[in-house]
């Protein structure tokens, strides 16, 4: 359990990424997650050939994995749309409510029973993104904010239904085939929402290359591993460490303040992040 543990955190950390790649690219949003997604199919497939399994590919997904490259094609846009009209922190606590959303999910659909000590993690880590956020949320809604919080919600469905389909996979789909076809058919739905598409300036391609493989690539690799292996409810607390490293590297690389209220936050993530994975390892399979 303790590998698939480190998966899901690395995956945390790769996802948070993206932001700090975007601050220094100056990439359109609609653009880097284009190349987000289909750099990072293309580095799968040459994986794939590297380990003589490309064959692999040839199997047709089936209609999970392309409900799923819909889904992570929404769950982006979705919340880039959702920051046109209402602040970054509002969007960003609707898209964080996927993780308990989803764990409340997978208690009636999966079994995953949720218990006092698993729901008091959940509820802690929810606390301490908040605390994260300095508790800056507006939540009064204009007329001219209602089209972002209903993009928002949408990005927080997909987001759950995503992390949800899977959890539970086709076992004739292997992971490979579905990283790969979910990676693609995402940069396909994103395409057409990249207006004045063009080759990109040699000057990008660093950045293209590093969305490609952290963000894009081996972040939703390791998410699907992870998400194979680990209780939704251990996944779904661990996935707060991508706001905790987003705002650190805030601190670290571009001088951001933070505050004792955000070191507070930051340690009881942590803290329930440990707490979530030593409560479900008596009963978590080798």
């Amino acid at each position: 359990m303790n590998f698939y543990v480190v998966l899901a955190l690395l995956s945390a950390l790769c996802m948070a990424s993206s932001g700090i790649i975007a601050r220094y690219s100056g990439l359109g949003a609609a653009e880097l997650t284009f190349y987000r997604l289909f750099v990072g199919a293309f580095c799968l497939a040459l994986l794939l050939l590297a380990r003589g399994q490309l064959k692999v590919l040839t199997h047709k997904p089936d209609w999970h994995v392309w409900l799923n490259g819909v889904l992570l094609a929404s769950f982006m846009l979705c919340f880039l749309q959702a920051i046109q009209t209402i602040s970054l922190a509002n969007a960003i606590m609707l898209v964080y409510l996927a993780p308990p959303l989803t764990s409340l999910a997978a208690h009636w659909l999966f079994h995953e029973k949720l218990n006092l000590a698993s729901s008091l993690c959940i509820v802690f880590a929810m606390l301490g993104f908040a605390m994260l956020q300095q508790f800056q949320l507006d939540l009064a809604l204009t007329p001219a904010q209602l089209p972002g919080f209903g993009y928002g919600l949408l990005s927080l469905l997909a987001y759950s239904a995503f992390l949800l389909l899977n959890r539970k996979p086709d076992p004739a789909q292997s992971l490979y085939q579905r990283t790969f076809y979910q990676l693609a058919i995402g940069a396909l739905c994103v395409l057409p929402f990249w207006q004045d598409a063009a080759l990109p300036a040699s000057a990008d391609l660093p950045w293209i290359l590093l969305a490609g493989i952290f963000p894009g690539f081996l972040a939703i690799l390791w998410t699907l591993t992870a998400l194979q292996h680990l209780p939704t409810r251990v996944y779904g607390t661990l996935a707060y460490i991508e706001p905790v490293a987003v705002i650190l590297a805030g601190w670290l690389l571009f001088q951001e303040n933070l505050s004792l209220l955000q070191i507070s936050g930051v340690l009881l993530i942590l803290a329930c992040g440990i707490a979530q994975t030593l409560f479900a390892r008596p009963s978590q399979k080798a």
